[in-house]
């Protein structure tokens, strides 16, 4: 087996392990799952060998959107496609295999923290009262509420020394 055939199989592992039931559930059809994991196990991962990682927001958004409307009807929500995008991209810095192909270690500051009912109320715990909004949900996440999230996240990442992709090991709950 060659280099290259490794790595999309490694990619579309990582991708069947990040999009769990659990990660996308509710999203209002069936399918989402599936797509999300298809849709990720091909991503060009060789972007980020030619991108600075200020560039990275861009090319997240443009993922997203590809990504929302690869959803099933009744499931294109912009909040799922980013959501599936973070877990995945984030698992995909941590893959010594992927992380080292790709040059994403040095991503870590950029990769965006995963939204969702855990980490957002952690993150509002640890905020003071009223600094970020409420949350509704993956199915109602729009960019900006998403943005004051890891906008905080970031802040947050910087103070406790670590890369904002790492900050979802803290964020994560002890027992489900």
């Amino acid at each position: 087996m060659d280099e290259e055939e490794f790595l999309m199989l490694m990619q579309r592992y990582v991708a069947n392990l990040a999009i769990s039931g659990s990660t996308l559930r509710n999203q209002g059809a069936a399918g989402v799952i599936e797509a999300a994991r298809q849709f990720l196990a091909e991503l060009p991962l060789n972007t980020f060998l030619d991108i600075h990682p200020g560039d990275y927001p861009g090319v997240l958004n443009q993922w997203t959107e590809e990504l929302r409307i690869q959803l099933p009807l009744g499931a294109q929500r912009w909040g799922a496609a980013r959501k599936a995008l973070n877990v995945f991209l984030v698992q995909v810095f941590l893959n010594r295999y992927l992380g080292d192909h790709y040059g994403l270690n040095e991503f870590g500051e950029v990769l965006e923290t995963p939204l969702d009912s855990k980490a957002t109320g952690r993150l509002r715990n640890m905020a003071e009262h009223g600094v970020l909004p409420r949350w509704n949900g993956i199915i109602n996440l729009t960019a900006e509420v998403s943005q004051q999230y890891q906008d905080f996240a970031t802040e947050y990442a910087g103070e406790i020394g670590l890369p904002r992709a790492c900050l979802d090991i803290l964020l994560w709950p002890d027992e489900e």
